[in-house]
């Protein structure tokens, strides 16, 4: 009956709010039960048996909070059976629809009072929503009409409850706190008041029943049957025909009610009184009464009710269920469970099945008439943030979530999902979970608290180590003692946990002591430091290695025994997340690392060729150390960060993600195919498992207080993409709406037209004597609209803080290309001040002094050095000719800068007396622009205050700064002045005013400090500066955080520049190479080659040569590689693709050419060759040639490429594709066997195919064959020689055939199905027909003549429009994608004949192309599972050509371009073969 938009089921759901009466309601009639959890409704139905619920609809409410939800009480109701109604926050009263989960209505009538309790009602036939709260108000809506009315029942501060009467749904009963009202909901009269509870009241419960529950007469209420004797007819009319007899035959009607005193009355309304008051005992099972309270009043103790039959169902403070029933006279009970171990909330009943949820979060199901317990359901009053299988047992799964509990499921119990909650004890949110490898039962767990421990869930003992960390423990788990012989530890396995930056070794048998940090086991810890900024650690499957995950995306592998570090993989740029290693397999163990971080793509490294061989070597071995720079694999398709990983335990190669684009991906890690995307979650998913037992289920926990389960074999989604396309456009039809306490109108004409009210006072005689007003107003409500979405004005933006330095900024509001300059203009004058100063000392130390003349020769002479040596060198050139060096790295439409600029600012990063004449540039710009408390201020930083006061004591310009800044009576007072100003100023938010008065008082580095806490780092750079006189310690403090903060942010360059300046050349270079444009990249390979870390500069060149690649910025790969040492082999690259981009980037668009000509590639170099034109394989061999790559390189050149590039990723864009296809054919043509020549021929065909687009696959196969079959013998020369056993033609060129052939069909299909041929071909049939006519004719008159079978087949030719040498014709269709023309061959003579212009054209005449449609059938492979196998895909990218060449032939019949005789001819070719 409800659609459902998920492809899982949620396993454990949002549990109910607590202490709300109505957080939960039930419909009999078609066993549905409805729940108000946090932000969102539930939908369930009963299940026959001993079945879990079945969740029918998860409905959002948008970001308020529901606090109670009520169910139309009739299914059968045609305006409102499918609709639940809800309070929500915000005294909004809002109506479902259960189907859609659409809000239909809603209001907001009780003006920001409370909302304390809601049910359905009935005036004048018609559903009403009734709900009470605060102001004594009892709101009536009608939702079909948009009509309400509110009711204020006098002297009732609050109401509490609502109850409607089933028997007469125009009265119901409202708690006011202590007391009971029984109103008419038409009129809102009280009718009665009923009196007798000492607490506030918590629940009313109607007996629905047609005896009496009564089984004896009870004392009758004389005094209320007499002053209904005394009251006039007209007063006993308004009763509606009560029953006035209070005896035992009394028919009522009755109900219950509870307090929060754990008191129980039973009323009849006839009597106006309560018949038996009962006191629920705090255990059924007896106990101790406890000491008496003063405040009864902060008792709160929720007693739910439920009539069973004639007995009354309720609860124990301690959550047991009690069946009480009147036997003697007396009402007594008997406990039926004690399932719950905390209080019940919510008490429902569905015939003889009662359903309970309460404070442990559990909802149990329980069989009344069969005292049987059903089920047992777990919720979750927070979302989970681990989940985790049990290793020898798995049927069980541990779930730890926020609310500080953990859930221990049991699968194929007796009860369905069996659950044990965990929560005494633990402190803080559950963070991390880790079973034990071996000891079955122990789990480990880690809070946000800091606390680490582990639980034994045999007896639920939890086992607490007695140091916690300071902040949260994001990761716990088991392994064996690292460093054994030094730590000391001999046990087998000891607990590891991971918060405050470090990872801790904890030992099992001792919780109480102390735990080791591993940063303490290193080896050496003088040179080999443990790293500090730790996000992430994982023990390999056979705990030989830790792999530990940095904040700079740095994954560092250590050796457990000797913890020795074995290898670094720089590859991932941003904080890991997780790291997870590849489960062992049968055959060993195989160290694959996957690593989830902050970007979005996932990382895999096979280090079994790295590990292997390092596992035995000596730490005394300098090259055990390995440098990871590629990843094997890069698993690319979401669309925000990912944060938890998953191999599949029965499909080794398939790898589960889990990230913040609300969605679940799985991979086939083989080939990095997308196998399936599950988007059944709303929120940030946070942990995905598989399930140990069966392959097609998995378990998924998000930001939404779900556990969902689902199958991937149901996924209809592949990619994060096209699930969130699903989840957006399903929530475009929620929009939220406007609440309807404002009215809202249709036209701007109506705007004059106000709400009509109307006061009607009624004065009625209520039970007592005295005289009440109830007043009630009646007004129009409105529907759900958008008026409720809060407008965008009323965000305000932040003021820009004016700079301190307007003329230094002017000059860095450049673009990046500025900064690289500036970058390497920077190394350029260090170099030469390195290179001065060298060769001053060698100078110096060539003297030799013999006598005390001498001596003071030297003397004067090393002052005059030194005074040398502080002369700045003369950048100004230098910096000229590197700007001019490196001009390449402008971008388009951009102008080098002046030298003044680099200059400028290159004094920031100067000397003291550099930045000196900065400040005083900079005052002179503020106070030529009148800025003057600006200029007083960098007075201050400069030490030039002084001198300025005296000035502007002159000028009377004195500021108050300046006057506070001068000794009044004293310096004391002035510096408690100065001090107490400067706090003053910083809690006004301007801390660089409030450090130069720190700065007055001689506080620099308090001064420094204020400044570095608020971000202002130029500021502090300029102090220490000047003022601390070139301090090492501060200007690496300062420099330090500026340098956090500009990579916080994103300023990469900043952050370069500032680590250069400082001499941290490698660290600089680290932090450009973090950007992903090749000019960044190219300028950190510079860096890198100046710290003489020449594996760092080869690689981070690669990925600046990579960039520019993918870019086709050809041009600036052919500077780079200029200025590159150690990557010139990578021009065998740059050559191939160059060559690529002429063929698919020709400007002329009529026909296309694939072949090369002399004066295109060489001139005479290629007009010496022998042959006038030459084809892409040619081509290449010639230019590797003659650039110095002989035949002897190629297997170095090979080396090279397999070791930087890998080719087994997915092409990204079209650009990305093609500089994939230039290092497939690249490893081809170098390929050092028989074997991997066809393998990475293959690999380039299956780039084109997987891509999809036929026309990129049309200039790769005629690029490779530009003169069809006759260019197969050159290319397969190209291929080493076969070994034994070698099939012989290689596979790959028949893929490469069938790909020619079915690129040129698609294209031919594309060309048929358009508009621009049908004009020529419709004139070339005309003119067919025409001769046709003819010849018969001619035949009629010459009927007794012979036709020579010559020229009967020669008329016949001419008739079909063959084409003839010649007659070509080359028109151009162009295609949605950048104005490609897409080509078809046109006959087969072409491909053979022309070979000076191998260019393909589509066919315009019947003739031709019957011909090419002939051609097709005799040479397409007719069975595309073969081809699929051979090329590596599941399925081809692009349609089948036999169904594609089915299309062109029908509809070519069906334009009577092709008789019946034709088609049938074409149709039984292609289904005869």
């Amino acid at each position: 009956m409800y659609s459902r938009e998920m492809v899982g089921e949620v396993l454990l759901p949002p549990s109910p709010n607590w202490f709300f009466i109505n957080a939960q309601d039930s419909r009999a009639e078609d066993q549905l039960l409805v729940t108000a959890t946090y932000r969102s409704i539930l939908v369930q139905q009963l299940n026959p048996g001993k079945k879990l619920p079945t969740l029918l609809k998860v409905i959002p409410n948008q970001n308020e909070k529901l606090q109670f939800v009520r169910l139309c009480p009739r299914a059968s109701e045609p305006e409102y059976g499918h609709t639940v109604a809800s309070v929500c926050e915000g005294s909004i009263v809002r109506l479902f629809n259960m189907h859609t989960g659409d809000a239909i209505a809603e209001h907001r009538h009780h003006e920001g009072l409370s909302v304390n309790g809601i049910c359905w009602g009935s005036v004048d036939k018609e559903e009403v929503v009734v709900t009470v709260g605060g102001g004594g108000r009892v709101v009536v809506w009608q939702p079909q009409h948009s009509a309400y009315q509110t009711h204020t029942l006098p002297q009732t501060p609050e109401l509490t409850v609502v109850e409607v009467n089933p028997k007469d749904r125009g009265q119901a009963l409202v708690a006011a706190t202590k007391e009971i009202a029984l109103v008419n909901l038409k009129n809102g009269w009280v009718l009665t008041w009923l009196k007798g509870h000492d607490m506030n009241i918590y629940c009313l419960r109607w007996y629905e029943g047609e005896e009496n529950p009564f089984a004896e007469e009870y004392p009758t209420n004389s005094r209320a049957e007499a002053m209904m004797e005394d009251r006039s007819g007209e007063e006993r009319n308004k009763t509606h025909g009560w029953q006035q007899n209070s005896r035992g035959d009394s028919n009522g009607p009755f109900f219950a009610s509870s307090d929060h005193g754990r008191n129980i009355y039973l009323w009849d309304i006839s009597a106006k009184r309560y018949v038996t008051k009962m006191n629920v005992p705090i255990m059924a099972s007896g106990y101790k009464r406890p000491p008496p309270v003063k405040d009864k009043t902060k008792l709160k103790q929720h007693i739910p009710l439920a009539w069973y039959k004639k007995g009354l169902l309720s609860s124990t403070v301690h959550g047991e269920l009690l069946l009480w029933t009147s036997q003697m006279g007396k009402w007594k009970y008997k406990p039926l469970h004690h399932l719950h171990n905390r209080a019940i909330y919510n008490l429902l009943l569905f015939g003889d099945v009662v359903v309970t949820s309460g404070q442990d979060r559990m909802l149990y199901g329980y069989d009344v008439a069969h005292q049987a317990h059903l089920f047992q359901l777990s919720t979750l009053g927070a979302f989970a943030t681990s989940l985790t299988f049990c290793p020898q047992d798995a049927s069980r799964l541990a779930v730890g979530s926020m609310d500080n509990t953990i859930r221990l499921l049991k699968f194929g119990s007796p009860t369905p999902l069996q659950t044990l909650t965990v929560s005494h004890n633990i402190k803080g949110k559950i963070l991390s979970l880790c079973w034990h490898p071996e000891q079955e039962g122990h789990l480990l767990f880690g809070t946000a608290a800091g606390q680490v421990a582990w639980l034994n869930i045999s007896n639920s003992h939890l086992n607490t180590f007695a140091y916690y960390h300071q902040k949260a423990s994001y990761k716990v788990e088991w392994a064996p003692p690292v460093c054994p012989h030094k730590s000391g530890i001999s046990e087998t396995w000891c607990a590891y946990s991971y918060g405050d930056r470090e990872i801790v070794m904890r030992s099992v048998s001792s919780p109480l002591a102390n735990p080791l940090s591993l940063k303490n086991l290193v080896p050496d810890p003088d040179n080999k430091k443990f790293p500090k900024d730790v996000t992430e650690f994982a023990f390999s499957p056979d705990y030989s290695f830790l792999a530990v995950g940095l904040n700079d995306g740095q994954v560092l592998i250590y050796r457990r025994q000797d913890l020795e570090q074995l290898a670094t993989v720089v590859v991932v740029k941003k904080a890991v997340q997780h790291l997870l290693w590849k489960p062992k397999a049968d055959s060993g163990p195989s160290y694959t690392l996957a690593v989830a971080s902050n970007e979005n793509d996932i990382q895999l490294f096979c280090l079994d060729n790295f590990l292997k061989g390092l596992q035995d070597k000596s730490p005394d071995d300098h090259s055990l150390e390995v440098l990871v720079t590629q990843a094997t694999r890069v698993l690319s398709g979401h669309e925000a960060r990912v944060v938890w990983l998953s191999w599949s335990p029965h499909k080794p190669s398939v790898l589960a993600s889990a990230s913040y684009d609300h969605t679940i991906q799985l991979w086939e890690t083989d080939n990095g195919s997308m196998l399936g995307n599950y988007g059944g979650h709303s929120a940030r998913v946070f942990r995905v498992e598989f399930s140990p037992s069966d392959p097609d289920l998995l378990f998924s926990a998000a930001e939404e207080n779900a556990l969902h389960c689902w199958r991937p074999s149901k996924l209809t989604c592949k990619t994060p993409a096209e699930s969130n396309a699903v989840l957006k456009e399903y929530r475009a039809k929620k929009e939220p709406g406007v609440a309807a306490g404002e009215e809202t109108t249709a036209a701007p004409q109506d705007t004059s037209e106000s709400k009509q009210e109307s006061a009607v006072s009624v004065q009625i005689e209520a039970n007592t004597t005295a005289t009440v007003t109830i007043t009630t107003t009646t007004t129009k409500a409105t529907s759900v609209s958008d008026s409720t979405k809060k407008s965008s004005s009323d965000s305000g933006k932040k003021a820009a803080v004016k700079s301190f330095f307007p003329k230094l900024h002017k000059v860095c509001s450049r673009k990046k290309t500025f900064h690289h300059l500036l970058l390497l203009s920077l190394l350029a004058v260090e170099e030469a001040k390195q290179e001065r100063d060298s060769s001053q000392q060698k100078g110096a130390a060539g003297k030799d002094s013999e006598t005390l003349e001498d001596d003071l020769e030297d003397l004067e002479g090393d002052e005059a050095q030194e005074k040398e040596l502080a002369k700045e060198v003369d950048a100004r050139p230098i910096v000229v000719d590197t700007t001019e060096k490196y001009s390449f790295l402008l971008e388009k439409d951009s102008e080098m800068a002046p030298p003044e600029d680099f200059l400028y600012v290159m004094q920031m990063h100067g000397q003291p007396q550099q930045v000196d004449a900065l400040l005083a540039a900079e005052i002179e710009t503020h106070e030529s622009k009148g800025n003057a408390s600006h200029a007083s201020l960098m007075h201050c930083w400069r030490g030039s205050l002084g001198t300025h006061i005296h000035l502007a004591a002159k000028q009377k310009k004195l500021t108050p700064f300046l006057v506070a800044s001068a000794p009044q009576v004293s310096m004391k007072l002035w510096e408690v002045a100065c001090e107490a100003y400067a706090e003053q100023l910083l809690a006004e938010g301007d801390a660089v005013t409030a450090a130069s008065y720190l700065l007055n008082i001689h506080k620099v580095e308090e001064a420094i400090d204020m400044l570095l806490q608020h971000r202002h780092f130029r500021e502090a750079l300029a102090i220490v500066k000047t003022r601390l006189g070139f301090s090492q310690d501060q200007l690496e403090k300062v420099v330090g955080r500026w340098v956090n903060s500009a990579i916080y942010d994103g300023n990469m360059d900043l952050a370069a520049l500032l680590q250069l300046s400082t001499g941290q050349l490698e660290a600089a270079a680290r932090t450009l190479s973090r950007r992903t444009d090749s000019g960044s990249l190219f300028v950190s390979a510079q860096v890198y080659t100046a710290t003489g870390n020449a594996e760092l500069a080869i690689s981070t060149g690669l990925m600046a040569l990579r960039e520019a690649s993918v870019r086709q910025e050809m041009d600036k790969v052919e500077a780079f590689l200029c200025h590159l040492s150690g990557v010139k082999w990578f021009r065998v690259v740059s050559t191939l693709h160059c060559l690529l981009l002429k063929v698919i980037q020709q400007e002329d668009t009529v026909c296309f050419s694939y072949l090369f000509h002399p004066s295109e590639s060489g001139g005479e170099a290629a007009a010496a060759g022998g042959r006038g034109s030459t084809c892409l394989v040619e081509e290449v061999k010639r230019q590797w040639e003659a650039q110095g790559f002989s035949q002897s390189q190629y297997q170095s050149l090979y080396q090279h490429l397999e070791t930087h590039f890998s080719t087994q990723q997915s092409p990204s864009s079209v650009k990305h594709l093609w500089f994939l296809v230039s290092l497939s054919l690249c490893k081809c043509l170098l390929a050092p066997s028989y074997q991997l020549w066809d393998q990475h021929l293959t690999a380039a065909l299956r780039h084109a195919v997987t891509w999809g687009k036929a026309d990129q696959l049309l200039h790769l196969t005629h690029a490779l064959l530009p003169r069809g079959r006759d260019d197969m013998a050159l290319l397969r020369s190209t291929a080493p020689e076969p070994q034994e056993g070698e099939m012989v033609p290689p596979p790959s060129l028949h893929v490469l055939w069938q790909c020619y052939q079915q690129a040129e069909v698609a294209l031919l299909h594309t060309y048929i199905m358009g508009d621009t041929c049908w004009s020529d071909l419709q004139k070339d049939k005309y003119v067919i027909d025409r001769d046709t006519e003819a010849v018969n004719q001619e035949e009629a008159q010459i009927s007794q003549a012979a036709v020579h079978p010559s020229d009967a087949s020669s008329a016949s030719a001419v008739g079909e429009g063959v084409l003839q040498p010649g007659s070509e014709c080359r028109p151009t269709h162009v295609t949605p994608e950048g104005n490609v023309p897409v080509l078809c061959q046109e006959t087969k003579a072409v491909i053979s004949g022309r070979d000076e212009e191998a260019s393909f054209c589509f066919p315009r005449s019947v003739g031709s192309l019957k011909t090419s449609l002939s051609f097709y059938l005799e040479n397409i492979d007719r069975d595309p599972e073969v081809f699929s196998e051979m090329i590596g895909v599941t399925s081809s990218a692009l349609s089948t050509p036999i169904v594609l060449l089915q299309e062109i032939v029908t509809l070519l019949h069906r334009k009577d371009i092709f008789d019946s005789a034709d088609k049938e001819s074409f149709l039984f070719g292609l289904g005869a073969q």
